[in-house]
């Protein structure tokens, strides 16, 4: 039980880790490396000599519609986590 648990508070808190990384990945781009990013295209964006234009494409894309995709996979893999929680202590308070 403790594995299923651990695999579903991976799986709520995982996506929603990797979209907040994305964001702060898209904000340094954008204001410290002056890279412009929106949904439309990919635009050049050079850092340290290499154009991570196509990166900073997917990961701004990823950044707005993130919690769109990611979302219900996070809400219902949290609904599933409390309810083995629940599940969990229920049993183990009728040993």
């Amino acid at each position: 039980m403790r594995l299923v648990r651990r695999i579903l508070a991976v799986l709520t808190i995982g996506p929603i880790v990797l979209w907040l990384l994305c964001i702060a990945f898209v904000m340094l781009l954008g204001f410290g490396f002056d890279c412009e990013i929106h949904e439309g295209f990919a635009n050049p964006c050079v850092v340290l000599g290499r154009d991570i234009g196509e990166t900073a494409y997917s990961m701004g894309v990823f950044a707005a519609w993130g919690p769109l995709i990611f979302g219900p996979v996070s809400l219902g893999a949290g609904l599933l986590w409390g309810i083995a929680i629940a599940v969990s202590r229920y049993l183990a308070s009728r040993r």
